[in-house]
């Protein structure tokens, strides 16, 4: 064999076609935050790094240990580093260090994808699919029981803590002898295990009172409801007070014109006063319990459901349903793909539901559009009828946007039992009834179903990390490897 080791390796092979390309990234987000004045440590290039990182997803090696022992028999990851072993420790930190930067990345290889001409603009599809959490179902915990280990998770955190104060103090008195260093117990490792768990409890309690938070339209329709219900008792309070300030002075004109005749007393028993009508005392109770229910409506508070769950191990992630039947504790990722199955965005989406995730996916891919400096517009969006919603189709009126309402097989063109679009969706069911609506709604599948198949046949459907910051940063290196190999794909191969 030769002795250099970068004679080991073809011109065409994809350790030299990932080199070239974080060639022409922009690193200076990684640079920029290492100290320039010296001191410290040496610290591996950012350069290597990520074209480490890059070159092991694109093989499907994820997990920081495999990348590690990857260094020890891989031939590119030895070329990559300059035939150094990189520890694991050192690739976690490193992306836990640089999860802004490495989202950036997404950007960087879209625009490179973009100024090769592979991005097809013509047409876009929106689909999710679950993945799996780093993280069990059987974790998963009522509000009660939450409150139950918090409680308990501060009590012997507290009690640890004052044996340690006790025996500093008694050490303190009687000197540090030798016989009270062996005696002492070391309860750190214990007291690091229950502060992480009394950590991830309080964030699961949080994350219930954030999903019992009503949404900004369920908001907005409460809050419309409970004004015209405050309208209506203001309208109600002001015609009965209207009516019995009229009898009252009626009443008065009639006792002036008695006194006047010399008639005392023969006017009847005076009318009940403006405070103690039993009309106008019970429209003021039910207009003040319709101005409280307004400010309730306006600022709710959430109240978690008894029933409802938060996993302990990543409090993030939720319990979605399974492509293969049942649920599993995972993400909902969602993916917007162009022609060729470019991904012009990448996200995990809190809701396991896909109703909700069109307006946020559709800004965000305009957002990365915009970003990446691609040339035209999206000429057209398809989604299925997961996403159908009144309010969505609302807030992307200016779009050209076909989402199914009815029956999926319906709607491509396909036999199948005819059904009524829901309220608010015949605008788009008439759109998608043409000729033209069918033909355009074909595409969809084609365009987006694909994409899925080759992230996880890639890259399997199970993350590695927990928390929703770092999903969100894996999420979006799978998305950018994803990209990157299609970039290679289509760039001609290097010459020796």
């Amino acid at each position: 064999m030769p002795r250099n080791v970068r004679e080991w390796l073809p011109a065409e092979h994809l350790c030299w076609k990932v080199l070239d390309v974080v060639e022409h990234l922009d690193l200076s987000a990684f640079e920029d935050s290492y100290r320039g004045d010296g001191q410290g440590g040496m610290a591996y290039p950012p350069a290597s790094l990520v074209a480490l990182l890059l070159y092991c997803y694109s093989k499907g090696v994820r997990s920081s240990r495999r990348i590690e022992q990857a260094c020890w028999d891989d031939v590119g990851c030895r070329v990559i580093t300059a035939n150094r072993r990189v520890d694991h420790s050192t690739v976690a930190r490193f992306v836990r260090r640089h999860r802004a930067a490495l989202n950036s990345l997404f950007i960087q290889v879209l625009s490179l994808c973009g100024r090769h001409g592979l991005v097809d603009l013509s047409a876009v599809a929106v689909d999710g699919s679950p993945m799996e959490a780093n993280a069990s179902r059987d974790a998963n915990q009522r509000l009660q029981r939450l409150e139950e280990t918090i409680s308990q998770c501060e009590s012997e955190i507290h009690a640890l803590l004052e044996d340690a104060l006790a025996h500093a103090r008694k050490a303190e008195a009687d000197g540090w002898a030798r016989g009270d260093r062996e005696d002492a117990c070391d309860d750190w490792p214990r007291l690091s295990r229950l502060c992480d768990r009394l950590t991830r409890a309080r964030l699961a309690r949080d994350r219930l009172h954030e999903r019992a938070m009503p949404s900004p339209t369920e908001i907005r329709i409460k809050v419309e409801a409970a004004e015209r219900m405050v309208a209506r008792a203001e309208k109600r309070l002001a015609v009965e007070t209207a009516a019995h300030q009229e009898k009252l002075q009626k009443y008065e004109s009639r006792a002036r014109e008695d006194r006047a005749a010399g008639r005392r007393g023969a006017n009847g028993r005076p009318p009940v006063s403006m405070d103690h009508k039993t009309v106008l005392v019970r429209q003021r109770t039910r207009l003040e319990k319709a101005r409280a229910w307004l400010e309730r409506a306006r600022t709710p508070r959430p109240v978690p459901s008894p029933e409802a769950r938060a996993c302990l191990s990543d409090p993030d992630s939720r319990l979605v349903l399974g492509k293969r039947g049942g649920y599993l504790q995972g993400y909902n990722i969602q993916i917007v793909c162009a022609r060729r199955q470019f991904l012009l965005a990448i996200e995990a989406h809190d809701n396991p539901s896909d109703r909700t995730a069109l307006v946020p996916m559709v800004h965000k891919t305009q957002h990365n559009h915009q970003a990446a400096g691609l040339s035209g517009e999206i000429q057209l969006w398809l989604a299925d009828s997961g996403y159908a919603s009144a309010d969505a189709f609302k807030a992307l009126a200016d779009l050209p946007l076909l989402v199914s309402v009815t029956s999926e097989a319906h709607q491509a063109g396909f036999p199948a039992k005819r059904q009524q679009a829901p309220t608010g969706q015949q605008d788009m069911a008439d759109r998608l009834a043409t000729p033209t609506g069918r033909a355009q709604y074909r595409q969809r599948s084609a365009l987006v179903e694909p994409g899925f198949a080759q992230l996880f046949q890639r890259f399997g459907r199970h993350l590695n990390y927990r928390g929703r910051q770092a999903v969100d940063t894996e999420i979006k290196l799978l998305g950018t490897v994803h990209n990157l190999n299609k970039l290679i794909s289509h760039t001609p191969r290097r010459h020796s």
